[in-house]
């Protein structure tokens, strides 16, 4: 009985996802209001909802990715060739037998071109129901028991059916409120979507847009009028508008290239004037192909268009910043922004090794990117390492000799996991200020890391290599020791990224995931970004009681217990909330809470935990635990100081997100930055205790304190946090962080 409960719940996502997915969204009021909709024509509302049960009944039964079902994937395309084959031919037994048919061909379509696009990480959009429905409709004349539909000749008939005379005479009143032209060309256009002749279903649905999306909302109007004023520039019939109601590609089009599959910006929405042009020629020239067949274009339009443009976006040699792709879709134009906004930096180093500093302790940067000496042209993507003084100066004595140089013989560590494939040795040390031209680089290395990235190591003191060619070596590894081999007047580390294993190769640009930088006497996290000049850098290293409490590792099960505050309007009167730790399909690890179904999406790289996305109940003990450890080092420096801005729509509610939406692909206002400040730790002979605080400061209308939390590990991995927020305090522990 539990079993065929989750399944009717399992279906009834799924065919309200359907719904929502014909306009990018999962957002189940709109899926609501869409379905409300596709019954303006009861017999199409039946025969769209046939289609969607028939297709993922079908899809569950070959045992087809349940994410996609659920998802809505396979249900939308079927579910609008159902629409139109209920509204093209008159209700009977013979039109339901034809729409389980069709809805099993749009699926196995649907199925096939998913096998196809996917290579090239593209979706499939419409192009089943296309398909799908052309065929359905050049065989319709030979379809010649069932007859073709009247529907939609006379509307005033078919509303008194719906609801009466009052019904029929709201119909009249609205229709003589003498709205403009292209305002009712634009509501019948996006009520064309869902085969609906009337634009009090555009209405709707552009009410439903406003509460799923202001951004989508926005893109709606913005692409139909660039469109519509197109047509008036060419001189094109506009009136054919009015009839065909083909408008609904530059609605779709619109919305997927301005803020669905590109991140919303300034520049998505200068794009959008470009191409909606384009799918104006597209749909003109294809309504004369089609001419003759007596078929409708429908959405082919906004399908070429959209699947053209994001192909050619993938074949780019080097994205523009300016016009990012989605790579996590969050089946929100507002979500897809606000994530990208708080994680591009994280983004734009996926793929790549956890790299770290390859030196132990304090150096400082003695050339950065770019530099004044040797760091130029194809090699400008590159640091020089000492170390230095209180006085800034790399030597002791009067620094004649090598060994008056601190970084002299210091441990040369390996930057991430990779195998050693070129060694270069048998280079003597150059007396200080002298340089060996012949041997350039001096002894250096390389390493080969996943992704086909290399990592050089350079100016190495000669036979003190503690690997060899062939080896296969672990981050934090001792390589080597510091020398003053090759083109060095003095004693140094250099370090450089490239894409060859060849010692000299040209220079790839990439970001440290993390690392801490001490400008006077602070110590402050840095995260992807590259160290400029006389930055003094610290590589840091975990401390073992953070480790175990916040080192989160998938399949670690843990438990809070409310110790005080259990009773307050915070979270929900719970005092035993149970965790654990997983990963999805995407290989992306999260904490989960099964009390409120809650998830909190996390990173460990190179010592530092980071959250970076929270899905769910917000009154769930899982979010303040995200909110008081959204950026952890796991290691220890008195008066460290970690910062960062956490996303909007994760800390401010609806209300005051609605105008910061509309205007958030231009400007955000709405910030939130996130501070944790290590206070103490104390070393005991049978006990350690490190004390932290975390807060969040909003910016908006006022800057205040938005959330405090004082953090306590113990030995035995305790972990005690006193929550502050509003007046209220609530104090939770963990007895054991520790996988179990």
């Amino acid at each position: 009985m539990e079993t065929y409960r989750k399944n009717i719940l399992f279906l009834g996502e799924a065919i309200l996802n359907s719904y929502a997915q014909v306009f990018f969204s999962r957002n189940k009021t709109f899926a609501l209001l869409l379905l409300l909709v596709s019954f303006f024509d009861v017999w199409a509302g039946i025969s769209g909802l046939i289609s969607i049960v028939v297709a993922n009944v079908i899809a569950f039964i070959m045992g087809f990715s349940p994410f996609y079902i659920k998802d809505g994937t396979y249900g939308f395309n079927s579910l609008l060739v159902g629409l139109g084959i209920g509204l093209y031919f008159q209700p009977g037994l013979e039109i339901v037998l034809l729409i389980i048919l069709s809805s099993a061909l749009t699926l196995f379509i649907g199925l096939f071109l998913q096998g196809v696009f996917t290579k090239y990480a593209l979706p499939f959009l419409s192009v089943p129901f296309l398909l799908g429905l052309w065929m359905i409709m050049m065989a319709s004349s030979d379809l010649t028991t069932l007859g073709i539909s009247e529907r939609g000749i006379y509307e005033a008939n078919e509303f008194y059916d719906i609801g009466g005379q009052s019904l029929v005479n709201l119909y009249h009143s609205i229709q003589n409120w003498g709205i403009f032209d292209s305002v009712s060309i634009f509501l019948k256009s996006l009520g064309a979507i869902f085969f609906q002749s009337n634009w009090l279903a555009g209405l709707l649905i552009l009410l439903g847009l406003l509460f799923y999306s202001r951004i989508a909302f926005t893109l709606a109007i913005f692409g139909f009028y660039v469109a519509f004023f197109f047509y008036g520039v060419i001189g094109a019939n506009i009136n054919e508008l009015s009839y065909t109601y083909i408008g609904f590609n530059f609605i779709l089009t619109s919305i997927a290239l301005g803020g669905f599959y590109i991140i919303p910006s300034f520049y998505s929405y200068l794009w959008i004037v470009l191409l909606l042009p384009i799918v104006v020629l597209v749909t003109l020239s294809s309504m004369q192909w089609f001419a003759p067949y007596r078929l409708s274009i429908y959405a082919l339009p906004f399908n070429v268009v959209t699947l053209l443009f994001l192909y050619i976006l993938k074949l780019r040699y080097k994205p523009n910043a300016k016009l990012q792709e989605v790579r996590v879709q969050h089946n929100s134009p507002e979500k897809n922004l606000y994530f990208f906004r708080n994680n591009v930096l994280r983004m734009s180093s996926m793929g790549f090794p956890d790299f770290q500093l390859p030196f132990i302790g304090e150096w400082t940067v003695t050339q950065a990117h770019d530099g004044e000496y040797t760091h130029k042209d194809e090699w400008r993507h590159a640091w020089d390492f000492a170390i230095v003084d209180d006085q800034d100066k790399q030597f002791k004595k009067q620094g004649n000799h090598v060994d008056d140089y601190y970084c002299y013989n210091k441990m040369i560590l390996c930057p991430a996991d990779g195998e050693v494939v070129n060694i270069l040795d048998g280079v003597q040390d150059n007396e200080i200020g002298k340089v060996n031209l012949d041997q350039n680089w001096g002894n250096s290395l390389v390493i080969h890391h996943h992704s086909g990235v290399y990592s050089q190591l350079s100016h190495f003191r000669e036979d003190s290599f503690t690997v060899k060619k062939g080896d296969l070596v672990k981050k934090g590894d001792v390589l080597g020791t510091c020398g003053n081999s090759g083109r060095s007047p003095f004693p140094h580390i250099h370090f450089q990224f490239q894409t060859t294993p060849y010692i000299g190769s040209a220079t790839l640009e990439l970001a440290l995931p993390h690392y801490m930088e001490r400008i006077e006497k602070q110590v402050s996290l840095k995260s992807y970004a590259k160290p400029a000049k006389s930055a003094k850098l610290l590589r840091g290293e975990a401390h073992p009681l953070l480790v175990q409490s916040l080192g989160f590792q998938s399949g670690q099960k843990f438990s809070f217990e409310v110790v005080s505050g259990g009773d307050n309007i915070m979270v929900y009167e719970q005092n035993n909330w149970d965790f654990e730790v997983k990963s999805d399909t995407l290989s992306n690890t999260y904490l989960y809470c099964s009390s409120t179904n809650s998830r909190a999406y996390f990173s460990l790289e190179a010592n530092v935990l980071q959250f970076h996305n929270y899905l769910g109940d917000r009154r769930s003990l899982l979010y303040y635990l995200y909110l008081s450890c959204y950026k952890v080092y796991l290691g220890f420096y008195a008066n460290l100081n970690v910062k960062a801005e956490l996303p909007p729509n994760l800390i401010y509610g609806a209300g005051k997100l609605f105008i910061q939406d509309f205007i958030a692909p231009f400007y955000i206002y709405l910030r939130s930055e996130y501070q944790l400040n290590y206070l103490s730790k104390l070393d005991g002979i049978t006990s350690e205790e490190i004390e932290l605080e975390s807060k969040v400061i909003c910016s908006y209308p006022n800057k205040k304190e938005h959330l405090k939390s004082e953090i306590r590990i113990e030995s035995g991995a305790s972990l005690r946090i006193k929550i502050h927020r509003k007046g209220k305090t609530l104090e939770i522990r963990c007895g054991n962080m520790q996988a179990y």
